[in-house]
């Protein structure tokens, strides 16, 4: 539950400001009284609590919005009082006739401009106006709290990235990221599903081998494995097939052979950007009922790995996504063997990344049952970091993964910023570390302490 951040004043006054982004206690340190109560309202969602609040205290009749608008929640709860109607974005926790009482018996001042400017006396002179000591008041109305459970997530979401070394690992993360930040939608076989866009699962291997883990032989045969390779190799098409895989990358009728033509290509020129493979038919796909979900196979060489890429155009997450990774990270060690090479990076994109309603209790139940999964340690192949302190001084050392220096900062008082665009380009676990041992390591300084990296997780 969210924890209302309102500051209550004179509980007798009318006027009540809303700070938005801005913090209440600055506002309120240059007030000169005659004010019920000072709060933020961060987000659009947040109109809800505020709602709750003037229903409780039915004294205040007039909002004044004094503050920096950063997520337009100032305009949506402008909007919903000026026009009666919840604008879009505004999901209230009650029918909106339960609370027009509130809305039509408050006023609202937009005195965001005057933010901007500084103009600190049109606050004063607004809270001068409007306040009434003994105004007229509303009747008192019980609003219950009411969270609604979030089905879907309400905005379309794009480019969540997965880093692993476990392909088992990868497909919780995977199903995770689907379950939680998923919309739902309907889709082209009559069934409700939860899709995420351009889902991206990098497995890095560096020349290790993956086998097939335990965990997935639990909900997958190793016979559907090496059969969904296999498949990718063979060029035959089996009679009553519309197509193959394999057909479309062996013996595709403008292309041809054109896993042979992508080996040959990084052979002749390892730094080729052209070595890719399209499996896509434009005279037949368009109007087919199954077309092809693998749509584009790229190869690249680069430090002597082989690095591989997929693009998937639908991907049952929860149903198939392990078959297809599989398969791609086998044919990625097929390449590289022909290469002479190691395998590096196996990437495989999913534009539409989704489960199907059938699957969602069986998706939560894999999550639930291997949530360490998602809590698991995985290098990140963007290096490390050495935090030291000196005085009230903290140094940051960037080492890549073979130890050599890459940058070294030095930062002082409160280094967010600088270390933010560290982290913006970091997996997001190492981020969240860098982070908070950052915090630590000031902390220490400013206490006169000794720090050590990870001195609390021995």
């Amino acid at each position: 539950m969210i924890v209302k951040d309102v500051l209550f004043i004179d509980e007798s006054s009318n006027v009540a400001i809303v700070t938005l982004w801005t913090r209440k206690e600055l506002v309120a340190s240059k007030l000169r009284g005659r004010v019920h109560a000072v709060g933020t309202l961060y987000t659009v969602y947040g109109v809800n609590y505020l709602l709750h609040t003037l229903a409780e205290r039915p004294v205040i009749d007039t909002l004044i919005l004094f503050g920096a608008d950063l997520s337009s929640s100032g305009e949506a709860l402008i909007k919903l009082f000026n026009t009666g109607e919840p604008p879009p974005g505004l999901k209230l926790m009650w029918p909106l006739e339960e609370v027009k009482p509130i809305i039509e018996g408050v006023r609202v001042v937009d005195l965001r401009d005057a933010f901007r400017r500084g103009d600190w006396e049109a606050l004063h002179a607004a809270v001068e106006e409007f306040y009434d000591p003994a105004p007229p008041r509303r009747p008192r109305l019980e609003l219950e709290l009411r969270e609604p459970e979030v089905e879907g997530w309400p905005v379309p979401v794009s480019g969540q990235l997965v880093v692993e070394e476990s392909l088992f690992r990868a497909w919780v993360r995977a199903v995770y990221a689907v379950m939680t930040y998923g919309c739902v939608k309907g889709c082209e076989y009559g069934e409700r599903q939860k899709q995420l866009l351009n889902l991206v699962v990098s497995i890095n291997l560096y020349g290790r081998r993956l086998g097939l883990e335990r965990e997935l032989l639990t909900y997958f045969s190793e016979a559907d494995f090496e059969e969904h390779y296999r498949s990718l190799l063979s060029p035959e098409k089996p009679e009553g097939v519309s197509y193959t895989y394999g057909e479309r990358l062996r013996r595709h009728p403008l292309a041809g052979d054109q896993l042979l033509k992508l080996i040959e290509r990084l052979r002749g020129a390892p730094d080729t950007r052209r070595a890719l493979a399209v499996l896509w038919r434009h005279d037949v796909d368009p109007a087919s009922r199954e077309p092809p979900c693998l749509v584009i196979v790229q190869g690249d060489v680069t430090a002597g790995y082989y690095n591989h890429t997929a693009y998937i155009r639908s991907n049952d997450i929860y149903g198939a996504w392990p078959l297809n990774a599989y398969a791609q990270v086998r044919l990625a060690e097929h390449i590289a063997e022909s290469l002479g090479l190691r395998t590096g990076v196996v990437t495989i994109i999913s534009c539409s990344a989704h489960v199907y309603e059938h699957d969602w209790g069986r998706a939560w139940d894999l999550i639930h049952r291997h949530y360490d999964a998602l809590k698991s340690f995985v290098p990140d192949p963007r290096g490390s970091f050495i935090l030291s302190t000196t005085g009230q001084c903290l140094q940051v050392e960037h080492r890549a993964p073979d130890g050599r220096l890459a940058a070294r900062l030095e930062l002082h008082s409160r280094p967010y910023r600088e270390l933010k665009a560290i982290a913006s380009t970091l997996a997001s676990d190492h981020a969240f570390y860098l982070g908070w041992e950052a915090r630590r390591a000031l902390e220490r300084a400013a206490r006169g302490e000794e720090y050590r990296q990870d001195d609390d997780l021995r």
